[in-house]
């Protein structure tokens, strides 16, 4: 169990590392647009952020993939797995939520979204191709 601290300590680390990545990578896209957006889609569009969540999502599950077949042990099951996923995903939505204080609510609340359910879901596809190819 107290490698699995370790495993979720350098996950949390390195996705909030390629989530702050492709969230400069889209405010450098907003900067060349240099355009003011009046609605959400618009936003989407200057801020490039589809391709960003799906960039994000992709580094996610290499991320947890990686740490998940490094670390794979045949005590763990799905508990840990889900402990790992959602531990991870919590922390690091705290601390983006932290690192955005001074910024609106709606923005706080947008970018813990943005980063939490690709993250969730990249890791639990992970999780899962590592159980597929380990035999469980």
């Amino acid at each position: 169990m107290e490698s699995l601290s370790l495993y979720i300590l350098v996950g949390a680390v390195l996705s909030l590392g390629a989530f702050l990545y492709f969230e400069s990578l889209s405010l450098k896209a907003h900067r060349i647009t240099k355009e003011e957006s009046s609605s959400l889609s618009e936003s989407f569009k200057h801020y490039n952020t589809s391709r960003n969540v799906v960039f994000f999502f992709i580094a996610s599950y290499v991320i947890t993939l990686i740490i998940s077949i490094l670390g794979h042990n045949e005590h763990y099951g799905l508990i840990e797995a889900i402990a790992y996923i959602f531990t991870t995903a919590f922390s690091g939505s705290i601390i983006i939520f932290v690192m955005k204080i001074q910024r609106s609510l709606l923005i706080k609340v947008f970018a813990t979204f943005l980063y939490g359910v690709p993250y969730i879901g990249a890791s639990a596809l992970a999780f899962l191709t590592t159980y597929i190819i380990k035999g469980m």
